[in-house]
């Protein structure tokens, strides 16, 4: 009897969980129905306005326009951001980019996004504090750059990126690379952020780098140096001539792709030797810096490379010599050699040049 009862109770509670499931997911799609609603709703009125802004006969009726768009936009970031994408979007004739961004900064003096965005900086939670950054950097309001410094050192994780990706878009030299040395030890974090943070600094990348060798460990050290090979910086030369030069395998890699990467003639020794390193991705690196070079020994060791028994530095290799000089008794003798390496990979890169 005891053990039916207690079957009863349990099937009660059940049944009591799944209703109040189906009472909060009926409660939710509600709100979910709501809230598309009172988009939809924002979205009709905002074309109407955006559209009254555009095609306004007068500059008076226009400034008329843009003042009940401010009035309909009230403070909301969302709705700003509705109307701006919108007129940014426009494909009607007359309005080139450069008249469209006129019509915003006229709708930003009434609207006054900064105040907006610093508003949700000061009172926003921790998400809306990160959104707030980035869209004061891209404002250009300097003016809220120590505010946004101390969000740096939050502990939330992603308001001190978006935080420090903020200082970036303004040229904050210090911050950025305090905030990159703070993360050196998250290898699997750390690595994709400074590519990121690199493609977006609008400061000096040389001394945003000098200063991370400052105080950086090795493998930030080796980041850096392959991140800013693409920049080609002059004045880090002499460092990575000397990793390309060492005992140390992944300074050698870095600085080999960052020597790579500039194609002076005077660094043709180096690339040579490294393109028989034991390492692949040594050899690979400056196989591909070789190809820059266009000498008759430059060429020789890239056909050479066509050999080799790594596949990766065999394509890298091929990808090189369709870039060189070579003439069509070198491609003859690749292609009919006794190297059968050497010829595979050069007819799978010849293959896709024709095939695009």
């Amino acid at each position: 009897m005891k053990i039916e009862l207690l079957s009863v109770i349990g099937l009660l509670l059940c049944l009591l969980i799944i209703g109040i499931e189906y009472i909060l997911l009926y409660r939710l799609a509600e709100l979910q129905d709501e809230h598309t609603a009172r988009n939809d709703n924002i979205r009709r009125r905002l074309d109407i306005h955006v559209e009254g802004v555009l095609y306004a006969p007068t500059e008076g009726s226009r400034n008329a326009e843009i003042t009940a768009l401010a009035d309909e936009i009230n403070g909301d970031f969302t709705v700003y951001e509705m109307a701006v994408k919108e007129i940014k979007e426009h494909q009607g004739s007359g309005f080139d980019d450069e008249a469209k961004e006129k019509l915003i900064e006229r709708i930003n003096t009434q609207v006054e996004p900064i105040e907006m965005y610093a508003k949700m900086l000061d009172e926003g939670d921790v998400y809306h504090k990160g959104y707030a950054c980035r869209r004061l950097a891209d404002l250009e309001a300097m003016e809220y750059r120590d505010k946004i410094k101390e969000c740096v050192g939050s502990k939330d994780r992603d308001l001190a990126y978006n935080a420090a990706m903020a200082l970036c878009q303004m040229g904050d030299v210090y911050e950025v690379a305090e905030y990159l040395l703070s993360i050196e030890n998250d290898t699997q974090y750390s690595g994709r952020i400074v590519n990121e943070f690199f493609a977006q600094f609008t400061g000096d990348r040389e001394e945003l780098a000098a200063k991370l060798f400052e105080k950086c460990n090795k493998y930030m050290k080796c980041t850096v140096i392959k991140t800013i090979a693409q920049y080609k910086i002059d004045g880090f030369r002499n460092m990575y001539i000397e990793g390309a030069s060492g005992n140390d395998t992944q300074l050698k890699i870095a600085c080999v792709k960052a020597l790579a990467a500039f194609g002076y003639p005077e660094d043709e020794q180096i690339l040579q030797i490294a393109a028989g390193d034991k390492d692949w991705v040594i050899r690979s690196s400056a196989v591909r810096g070789l190809s820059l070079l266009k000498t008759q020994s430059a060429l020789n060791t890239v056909k050479h490379a066509l050999g080799d028994k790594e596949w990766w530095v065999r394509q890298t290799a091929a990808q090189s010599i369709t870039r060189m000089d070579i003439s069509p008794k070198d491609l003859e003798e690749i292609l009919g050699g006794y190297d059968r390496f050497a010829a595979d990979a050069m007819k799978n890169v010849l293959y896709k040049t024709v095939d695009t």
